[in-house]
C-alpha cells in the first residue's frame, strides 16, 4: 500500500470507523496493513488522552 492509500485509510480511521467497516470499505487493500494503521492510530489516540467516540459508517 502506498503512502497516499495509507493516508486515506488513516483519514477514515480518524472519523471513528471500526475495523470491520474499514475492511468493507477498502477491500482491495491487505487486511493486515489496514489493521496496522487502525491499531497505530488508536494507540496514538489513547496516548494523547483522547476519548473514544466510536461511530460506524456504511460505505456501500
Amino acid at each position: 500500500m502506498n503512502k497516499r492509500d495509507q493516508l486515506a485509510v488513516e483519514n477514515f480511521v480518524s472519523t471513528g470507523m471500526d475495523l470491520e467497516t474499514l475492511y468493507s470499505c477498502f477491500q482491495d487493500f491487505p487486511r493486515e496493513e489496514i489493521a496496522e494503521i487502525y491499531n497505530s492510530y488508536q494507540g496514538n489516540k489513547q496516548g494523547t488522552g483522547e476519548t473514544n467516540n466510536s461511530m460506524s459508517i456504511n460505505c456501500s
